[in-house]
């Protein structure tokens, strides 16, 4: 593995760790609170945070199915096979079903998978290959699987912020 690559990887995993321990131990409520009533509720941003990085590796980088449709996620979860949760209303946020965290862990962990076997089998010319996106236009493949590491990092800070405004520093 190249030594991009295996920064790359290296930098999802760290944030995978540190998502793990901003959830243990939350309750299905604390998973559904917002600090605002324009705030997104934990379980979403978990849940969205997978389909992004589901919708940019499997979807652009690959041209394949997201995990989410391909292996039934979508309808397992009652949701819109087509929504990564960019552009939702706040109406649309808190009509997410309420889902088992396990759940949850479970489709992101699928997500990973298929993250990982695309990491290890890419080449640089895939990597620098320019790929159209709808919303985002053309990006090669190192600027998304960067943007993939920052966007997300956010999302787990995120995470930690109502954590820590639920249960407070010893939380």
């Amino acid at each position: 593995m190249s030594a991009f690559k295996a920064a790359i990887q290296s930098g999802l995993d760290e944030y995978l760790q540190e998502l793990h321990r901003a959830l243990d131990g939350l309750s299905p409520v604390e998973l559904r609170w917002q600090p605002t009533l324009h705030t997104n509720p934990i379980a979403w941003l978990v849940w969205h945070m997978a389909r992004v990085e589901d919708r940019w590796i499997n979807r652009v980088l690959q041209g394949s199915a997201e995990v989410w449709m391909a292996q039934g996620w979508a309808a397992r979860f009652g949701m819109d096979p087509t929504s990564t949760g960019n552009g939702q209303s706040i109406d649309e946020v808190r009509a997410m079903p309420a889902l088992p965290l396990a759940d949850l862990l479970a489709y992101f962990d699928a997500v990973r998978v298929a993250t990982r076997q695309y990491l290890d089998q890419a080449t640089d010319a895939d990597l620098t290959r320019a790929y159209p996106h709808p919303r985002a236009g053309t990006r090669t493949g190192t600027w998304i699987v960067g943007h993939l590491l920052v966007e997300i990092s956010q999302h787990v800070g995120q995470v930690a912020l109502i954590r820590g405004l639920i249960r407070g520093l010893a939380g």
